[in-house]
């Protein structure tokens, strides 16, 4: 079987003209329905949480927007429960939504955090 594939995948491509008539070209094309300017050339905060290995076992989490930091979530003040949510995928997202929404405050974060591992565990 082995040799009759490598067969038809030469003939294939043995006439680079076959090749050029075959191969599908894309037109991106800006102007339609689908594409929109102005959406395009607005420019989109960028929120990255990264997550800090402390010495001694110790962990933060830092929120920054556009490559500043902005707020630091102290692996200190958190709780055990708290620290498992954040390391979890949907705990990063739900920071960066609470972020989104305007909610800067670390005990506002440790709330919405605390009822996110209640419903994740129950």
């Amino acid at each position: 079987m082995k040799i009759q594939e490598k067969k038809l995948s030469d003939e294939r491509f043995d006439d680079a003209d076959e090749f050029e008539k075959n191969k599908m070209s894309f037109n991106l094309n800006q102007s339609n329905e689908l594409f929109d300017d102005e959406e395009a050339s607005k420019k989109h905060k960028l929120i990255n949480v990264r997550r800090i290995a402390l010495p001694r076992k110790g962990e933060n989490w830092e929120i920054s927007e556009d490559g500043r930091k902005v707020l630091i979530l102290r692996g200190v003040k958190l709780t055990k429960r708290e620290k498992s949510a954040l390391r979890t995928v949907g705990g990063i997202k739900l920071v960066v939504e609470e972020f989104k929404s305007g909610n800067r405050s670390v005990t506002k974060m440790k709330a919405v955090l605390r009822k996110y591992w209640e419903k994740q565990n129950d």
